[in-house]
């Protein structure tokens, strides 16, 4: 009537996991969860992205999004203000370095293939006053730009919110208030 067909290794294999021992399931289910658990960085910073079809001038910032090569999907250009450190590369033409917003150094994990060697600092980017992206901190790489003793980046005046005559709509107190028209619905 019924014969017993007896499965190989690979077929049990292709079984659903209802059908696998439930301990076998269990060791499933939480190797797979460490996979998608470790490895990952925060904002992986540093990989070289593109910029759109316009190369900038050598004295500005750039900030595009959505760059699909950046994990964050901001790349940022910085223009370059010193010698650059043994093995490092300032982006060529059009491009620029995949960058994220940050509150502190910490928050900017350089990617391995990152032509950045002295690693990232966070703070808003030179002449970044204007725009959506206006006083907003990024990851910067320290070899394109000149760090003052402390180590850390100052915000540019016109990134004062109390300067009333700051009209950054990423500033606190300006997004929705009459005295900032510009700043009506600006997200």
């Amino acid at each position: 009537m019924c014969e017993v067909v007896r499965l190989t290794w690979i077929s049990r294999l292709l079984l659903s996991s209802s059908m696998i021992r439930p301990r076998h399931a269990v060791l499933v289910v939480l190797l797979s969860i460490a996979a998608t658990t470790t490895g990952c960085d925060n904002n992986p910073v540093g990989r070289i992205c593109d910029l759109g079809t316009a190369t900038p001038a050598t004295d500005e910032s750039v900030v595009a999004s959505p760059s699909l090569d950046c994990v964050s999907r901001t790349c940022l250009r910085v223009p370059l203000d010193r010698e650059l450190p043994p093995g490092s590369a300032f982006p060529p033409n059009n491009s620029g370095l995949c960058t994220a917003e940050c509150t502190a150094d910490s928050d900017c994990d350089r990617v391995p293939e990152s032509p950045c060697i002295t690693g990232f600092t966070c703070g808003v980017p030179k002449g970044n006053t204007v725009g959506r992206s206006c006083c907003k901190n990024f990851c910067i790489c320290k070899d394109y730009i000149v760090l003052p003793e402390d180590g850390k980046l100052a915000a540019p005046e016109a990134c004062d919110a109390n300067n009333k005559a700051n009209d950054c709509c990423n500033l606190p107190g300006r997004l929705n208030n009459d005295a900032y028209p510009n700043c009506k619905n600006f997200e």
